[in-house]
């Protein structure tokens, strides 16, 4: 074995699905720590010559790879394929694709929902110090803002922004991925809506969520909450 493959990221593929292989060898070396997100990955000729399969073997893994989530493939100079940081997108694509397969209900969508959003606030509850609603408030702030100018279109990456950080609130990364993805399938159909929703109670709703945790008033945040949820389902789905 020549030295050069001695020091070789990957081993040769020896399969007829090889493709497969690639993508299931790339991801064993995330799994091990010899890839990190933001890495970037051997240029492909390289990366084939390792592997020892086609150029076109390379390109199917990292395509499919890239349509996973976990790479993203640059142009110019500086371009290659790197290892993705991670995102709620793909797990709120498969709840939407088992939402159009009839696999699960709105009904249930929302309940997990507000299951998991109770969950959240129940950790926030117990955690020894009070939480740092800095970012929820300039959140409010700025959704206030938008509505005041009615420009309804800024409303929904507030929405997104607001859930992200009543998640982040727990510093759980799970939950922050679950919320994030729960609130991107929602969004896909809420932002052909958003015009139809009442500012005036969102912005009131919002308020009165803020001010509930202030106080310390777990119950009543995810009382207020949940309201507001419920009336955007029945909105979207009802109307």
């Amino acid at each position: 074995m020549t030295k050069e493959a001695d020091n070789a990221l990957f081993e040769p593929v020896r399969s007829d699905r090889s493709f497969e292989i690639v993508m299931q060898r790339i991801r064993e070396k995330l799994a091990s720590g010899a890839l990190r997100p933001g890495d970037k990955l051997p240029p492909e000729r390289e990366l084939a010559k390792q592997l020892d399969v086609s150029r076109n073997v390379v390109r199917e893994a990292l395509r499919s790879l890239e349509n996973s989530g976990m790479l993203k493939t640059r142009k110019g100079a500086h371009g290659g394929a790197f290892i993705e940081e991670g995102s709620a997108s793909l797990i709120s694509q498969a709840l939407s694709d088992l939402v159009i397969l009839n696999a699960i209900s709105l009904d249930d969508l929302l309940e997990a929902r507000l299951l998991m959003l109770g969950m959240v606030l129940d950790r926030v509850a117990a955690q020894p110090n009070p939480p740092d609603l800095t970012a929820l408030a300039a959140n409010l702030a700025e959704t206030e803002e938008v509505v005041a100018k009615n420009e309804s279109a800024k409303r929904v990456p507030l929405a997104r922004a607001f859930y992200h950080e009543v998640a982040a609130l727990t510093a759980n990364r799970a939950l922050v991925f679950t919320i994030d993805a729960q609130t991107e399938m929602i969004q896909t159909y809420l932002r052909f809506r958003v015009a139809d929703m009442d500012s005036a109670k969102l912005v009131q709703s919002r308020r009165d969520f803020l001010q509930h945790l202030r106080d310390g008033r777990f119950d009543a945040a995810k009382a207020e909450l949940s309201a507001h949820l419920e009336r955007v389902h029945h909105r979207l789905w009802s109307a």
